[in-house]
């Protein structure tokens, strides 16, 4: 019986890399849109896969972990980096513009970062919270303070953290002490102010963990001896009300029929005559006399502080900052008024500042996003505060709604255009939360690494696309515990495409990527000299090799002469190069000149590597990488006839575009095709080409491995795959 042949192509590449237990799944749709392995490839938008791009090096770093991007103004773009030892901003070329040395944080990795207009908010969980400010061309450095009112209190957010140790004010105003119930004080109050039933006191020192002095801001709440007809429908701790006067206070004690009362509202006190009621009746007042201040339950602290640690966490919304991810306070949320960042007056007007403990089943809360609706990422769950519409987030209509109960780790989310992507709690996933609907819209949670995760490898850090890029391409970045890079690729929508995933790698460990300048940047941690070294990069699809330097400047290199003559090339001076790579000193290095492979270098002690040839043109020099794209074997095709038969693959098909050399290899036999072809003209460089290839396969026909590779420097597509199989 004859044979029955086919050839099945495969033009898409939209998947990249997935698992490899599909290996048997040749029936399935995202196996034909997928390869085996991708390593150090990327996904176009025409669905090809493409060499990802080399990095070129822009300066070296000390410990900094991440730069971020700032626009203090419209049109200026900067580079934020946060060192163990300083901050520094640098210009889109990397040079540095401005330090600040030294830095009130002592682990640069652990500050968070939230750009607000011209004020970039920095924050600790434990050192404190900073702003940096421009200008007119002018940096400020200065720590986080909040607004003083006309009374000279401070617009600051406070919160009752000791709820069992009432404390008594020695008096209502001046140098007063503190007493507190219990032996609570320490010396990290001094500096700090308190509150006694909302009135400020500035603490100036500690006599003992019991006693406290301080300096009343502005005049504290009186205390009322209050006499009435009938005090036993009374209670210790009980809020009463003025029917009247519309005077409240609460109840701290008792002596017969006087109660002992400190003011929360109308410091004048009720008038005699009238009611006072309580929750379980009502009294007529038939005393009133003025009283040294009472012991009070009523008293709070900064929420932020020394002593109770700083928001581990930000974001924006409406004009408002918001703060979470409380040391002591975890399932708080809170947001600056609309009238200043500075100010936290939290209060019930539209404007004020809001402070709340939210969420089902006390939830750390741990990301904020504004995504025209506030996105609150906790460990146990995703919640929307709705903004849209003309929506407005006010103290009246601020109620985090659960969208999903897909938890989030401490990996700070990144926006993806329509969505946002996230770690989720177990820290080897990623999943993305999107606004979903054709009439009703409404926020759903995806998981995106379900075919992927082999990929995901601790992840610790997200980068986000760089949504000013005109590229056609929209990538993320998943940086790895490993130093290895999960590169995510999709072309308009994420929320409603196919999403592909391929594994990067460098002579080195990926550090972070970050969107910068309309780009991407790395940062590398490389092995040189013997020492490890922190590298800037710029991701760059003209450079073909990582951590590159690049010159075609003639100043640093010696000219070539013949009997006194320059020598020429197509009327270009040819030149012996010695171009400078000083951050490589010792270091096996590729040399690349416009199509040209001069081979591996040691750079010497001085910077300069001779590749011992004449070049021209732009010299790049730095490390290789090598990248491979292996498809999946065909295991079965169709008979109109008979049904589905087992195939044999017999040949593979290779359609590569403006490739120079690349190496094919079909289980253990690897060919190599060379950059040049019979004919070329060997004195110039060689040219890219576009054509397709065809390859046997010998030996394993089960499962056979086939793979094209990239194993020097230079640019490399591949088109489409086919295999030729028989049944």
């Amino acid at each position: 019986m004859a044979r029955l042949k086919q050839t099945i192509m495969q033009r898409s590449f939209t998947y990249m890399e997935v698992r490899e237990d599909f290996l048997e799944g040749d029936d399935l749709e995202l196996r034909q849109q997928s390869v085996r392995s991708a390593l150090n490839m990327k996904g176009l938008a025409s669905r090809t896969a493409e060499a990802r791009p080399g990095t070129f090096f822009e300066r070296m770093l000390s410990t900094a972990e991440n730069v971020e991007e700032i626009r203090p103004e419209s049109g200026l773009r900067f580079g934020l980096i946060v060192n163990d030892d300083s901050l520094e901003i640098v210009d889109d070329r990397a040079d540095l513009v401005h330090t600040v040395s030294p830095v009130p944080w002592t682990v640069g990795k652990e500050v968070w970062i939230s750009p607000f207009r011209n004020k970039v908010v920095l924050g600790h969980r434990t050192d404190g919270v900073w702003i940096l400010s421009y200008d007119d061309g002018a940096w400020a450095f200065s720590d986080f303070a909040f607004t003083e009112t006309a009374g000279g209190e401070l617009a600051q957010p406070y919160w009752a953290y000791v709820q069992d140790a009432p404390i008594q004010p020695s008096a209502a105003t001046g140098n007063i002490t503190i007493r507190a119930a219990k032996p609570i004080w320490t010396n990290a109050y001094i500096g700090q102010r308190i509150r006694y039933g909302s009135r400020e006191i500035e603490i100036t020192g500690r006599t003992n963990a019991s006693v406290l002095r301080g300096t009343v801001v502005s005049q504290l709440p009186p205390s009322f001896e209050i006499g009435v007809d009938d005090a036993t429908v009374f209670r210790v701790g009980e809020a009463v009300t003025g029917n009247d006067t519309n005077f409240q206070g609460l109840i701290v004690g008792f002596n017969g029929n006087l109660l002992q009362v400190v003011t929360t509202t109308f410091f004048e006190g009720p008038d005699v005559g009238e009611e006072l009621s309580g929750p379980a009746g009502a009294s007529v007042i038939t005393t009133k006399a003025d009283a040294a201040p009472f012991p009070s339950p009523v008293w709070d602290e900064p929420l932020m502080s020394p002593l109770r640690g700083y928001p581990g966490s930000a974001g924006q919304v409406a004009g408002r900052l918001v703060f979470l991810d409380f040391p002591q306070v975890p399932d708080a949320v809170g947001l600056s008024s609309t009238r200043r960042i500075e100010d936290w007056n939290v209060g019930a007007k539209d404007d004020d500042a809001i402070l709340r403990q939210v969420g089902d089943g006390a939830p750390r809360w741990l990301h904020a996003v504004n995504m025209g609706d506030l996105i609150l990422f906790s460990d146990s769950g995703v919640y929307n505060v709705p903004a849209r519409d003309n929506g407005v987030i006010s103290p009246s209509t601020f109620n985090p709604v659960l969208v999903d109960d897909t938890g989030c780790n401490e990996i700070k989310p990144v926006k993806v255009e329509d969505g946002i992507m996230f770690v989720d709690a177990s820290g080897e996933g990623i999943s993305a939360a999107f606004l979903d609907g054709n009439v009703y819209l409404k926020w759903s949670v995806k998981r995106m690494t379900t075919y992927h995760d082999h990929l995901i490898k601790t992840p610790r850090a997200l980068c986000g696309p760089a949504l000013r890029s005109p590229a056609a391409e929209k990538f993320m970045f998943v940086v790895n515990a490993d130093g290895t890079v999960a590169a995510v690729s999709w072309q308009q929508s994420i929320r409603d495409e196919a999403v592909g995933f391929a594994p990067w790698v460098t002579n080195g460990r990926f550090v972070n990527v970050a969107p910068l300048f309309g780009g991407y940047w790395a940062i590398v941690d490389r092995d040189v000299g013997g020492t490890t070294s922190r590298f800037l990069e710029r991701f760059s699809d003209e450079a073909f090799l990582d951590c590159a330097t690049t010159t075609d400047d003639t100043t640093d290199a010696q000219l070539l002469t013949v009997n006194g003559q320059n020598l020429t090339a197509n009327g270009e001076t040819i030149i012996v190069s010695s171009p400078s790579a000083a951050h490589l000193i010792g270091e096996t290095i590729s040399y690349y000149a416009e199509g040209w492979d001069f081979g591996d270098f040691v750079v010497q002690p001085d910077g300069t590597v001779d590749p011992g040839a004449s070049v021209v043109g732009e010299r790049q020099i730095g490390f290789n990488y090598e990248c491979e794209l292996a498809p999946w074997p065909v295991e079965s095709i169709e008979s109109p006839r008979i049904g589905t038969l087992t195939a044999r693959v017999m040949q593979f098909i290779v359609s590569v575009q403006d490739t120079l050399s690349y190496e094919v290899t079909c289980n253990s036999k690897t060919k190599t095709v060379q950059a040049y072809r019979i004919g070329d003209d060997l004195d110039k460089p060689p040219k890219p080409r576009t054509e397709k290839r065809r390859f046997t396969i010998y030996g394993n026909r089960d499962h056979p491995f086939i793979q094209v590779a990239k194993r020097r420097p230079g640019p490399f597509r591949v088109l489409a795959t086919g295999q030729r199989v028989q049944a």
